[in-house]
């Protein structure tokens, strides 16, 4: 065996960039969909992969607390239209940011449109409308909800203001519905019809529950929480399609010109869809997929929540209610009254915001920014590489230390890979400032054995050499990774890029390769281990 296969620093190096070499070459499938290739493991943000940037801007800056509503309503409204995993990142007190990777034109559209418009709030009892979005403001000062301690768990409570409208409908829609859910809708699909096929029609026909508490079957059925509950007329898709184009055609004649396909091409086909489209409907496609049938069902009809009456109002106006409710642990409590904060002014934003400014990266461009980024990174390892030959006239100590600037870069975008860091050039300037402070550290170590060497200087073994050399290391990188910190805490965008990729690149060159190239650059320059 060869002696430096024996040092287990050196396996370490080994091991990492393998499986460095794995998750970049996506042979370990942490990017489902792309293949296997260099570099296809890693995601790319909208720099390289194109995009769309959006700028939001409110009319006036406010608190964090403010900021976290306004950036959680924002996140509902994408989420509640299927754009999920859309990053909205809050940029000092009075801007938000949003950057989408990947999206298409179509996509950006959609999305700029959802900024724009007002999300459409319900809060509907058996149906019947009992307010909407503008009939009601939230209270959010700290007298607005409340966190108590009850057995076994906490409760809360949100507190919301309704106008004379609201208040007087709630008041005659609550009266004898005590204990009925109070079901609350964002984007409740207007004017539309859903489409199933007579299977699942079949199972959400005997799909209910059987638990008393359970708010969202409440004895009824599935079929049930679509028809009765969300006002959504329902149409199954049968073998005779000339019969079912007749039932929403005659649909289409009271208002109801949209239609939801509910399901795959296998259950109801291509040919179908376009028959639709051809007699003026519009359609939308909404597979089930791998959600259960609950949530599939909520997607549809956009029902967020369904918490119980628990009075009856008996007719009489109903100016100020309370949400409430009950968790087990208290920071489950606060997480449910944020999110009903959220939720309760989805269609009423706390401060009006506006789109500042929008800025698109085409695919095709970021390609190019991706070639010429790689073509800059092999120029500059080259350039170092020439630099350390220069020094040391030895290409058995130039080597090594391109080896390992390679390995850090490679190690770094594995574990960027495997936790879905999203590489922009930010990130990418991240890692040469990285592998650019890896060099400084790899001269000190050759320079210490180098000293050690010589024999009218030689106070120290070359172990103690080694070991002056990363006193002085590590501590550079501490000062680097506390000076990254706030950065990576409270930056936004390309700052977390830039910070992120320098502190991983850090922890990697003093963890991993530091020691591994310690141990072989000593081989390399005393001819033994």
């Amino acid at each position: 065996m060869h002696p430096l296969l024996r040092k287990w620093q050196v396996w370490v190096w080994i091991i990492f960039v393998a499986f460095a070499l794995l998750l970049v070459f996506n042979i370990i499938p942490v990017n489902k969909g792309l293949g296997i290739g260099p570099g296809k493991g890693v995601d790319y943000g909208l720099d390289f992969a194109g995009g769309v940037e959006i700028q939001l801007r409110l009319e006036q800056p406010v608190d964090s607390q403010t900021m976290a509503i306004e950036k959680g309503i924002i996140e509902n409204r994408l989420n509640s239209l299927g754009l999920k995993d859309i990053p909205v990142r809050p940029w000092g007190d009075q801007y938000l940011l949003i950057q989408i990777a990947g999206a298409s034109p179509e996509e950006t559209d959609k999305i700029i449109q959802v900024l724009r418009q007002q999300a459409f709030f319900e809060m509907r009892i058996d149906g019947a409308l009992a307010m909407q979005g503008d009939e009601l403001s939230v209270d959010l000062s700290p007298s607005g909800m409340a966190v108590e301690k009850k057995p076994g768990g906490f409760g809360w409570i949100v507190v919301v203001k309704n106008s004379k409208e609201g208040a007087c409908r709630f008041g005659e829609v609550g009266t004898g519905k005590l204990n009925r859910p109070v079901d609350l809708f964002i984007d409740r699909p207007r004017n539309t019809t859903i489409l199933l096929s007579q299977g699942k029609y079949a199972i959400l026909s005997n799909m209910t529950s059987t638990s008393a508490s359970d708010s969202f079957y409440y004895g009824g059925t599935a079929v049930d929480v679509i028809t009765n509950r969300s006002s959504i007329p329902l149409v199954i898709y049968s073998a005779d399609e000339n019969k079912t184009l007749q039932e929403l055609l005659s649909l289409r004649e009271r208002g109801f010109v949209s239609v939801i396909l509910a399901g795959g091409e296998d259950e109801i086909s291509d040919y179908f869809r376009n028959t639709l489209e051809e007699n003026a409907l519009s359609t939308e496609r909404r597979p089930q997929a791998n959600v259960s049938y609950d949530g599939w069902i909520r997607d549809m009809v956009g029902l967020k929540s369904s918490p119980r009456l628990a009075y009856d109002p008996q007719g009489k106006c109903q100016y100020s209610n309370q949400i409430t409710g009950y968790s087990y642990t208290l920071q489950e409590a606060m997480d449910e009254v944020k999110a009903t904060q959220v939720l309760l002014t989805s269609g009423n934003l706390p401060v009006k915001l506006e789109v500042a400014s929008e800025s698109t990266t085409p695919p095709t461009l970021g390609v190019k920014f991706l070639q010429y980024s790689a073509l800059t990174g092999f120029i500059a390892l080259i350039t170092v590489g020439l630099i350390i030959f220069l020094r040391y006239r030895n290409w058995k100590v130039s080597l090594p230390i391109m080896l390992t600037d390679i390995s850090e870069v490679l190690i770094v975008l594995g574990f960027a890979a495997i936790l879905n860091w999203d590489i922009d050039l930010a990130s990418v300037a991240g890692i040469i400032a990285a592998v650019g402070t890896g060099v400084n550290d790899q001269i000190i170590i050759t320079d210490e054995i180098l000293t050690g060497k010589k024999e009218v200087k030689k106070f120290f073994s070359v172990g103690e050499q080694v070991r002056r050399a990363f006193s002085i290391i590590f501590t550079a990188a501490a000062t680097i990774v506390a000076a990254m910190l706030p950065i990576l805490s409270i930056g936004a965008g390309m700052l977390k890029g830039f910070a992120f990729t320098t502190i991983m690149g850090v922890l990697v060159g003093i963890i991993i390769t530091r020691p591994g190239y310690a141990k072989v650059i000593e081989y390399v320059l005393k001819g033994k281990e």
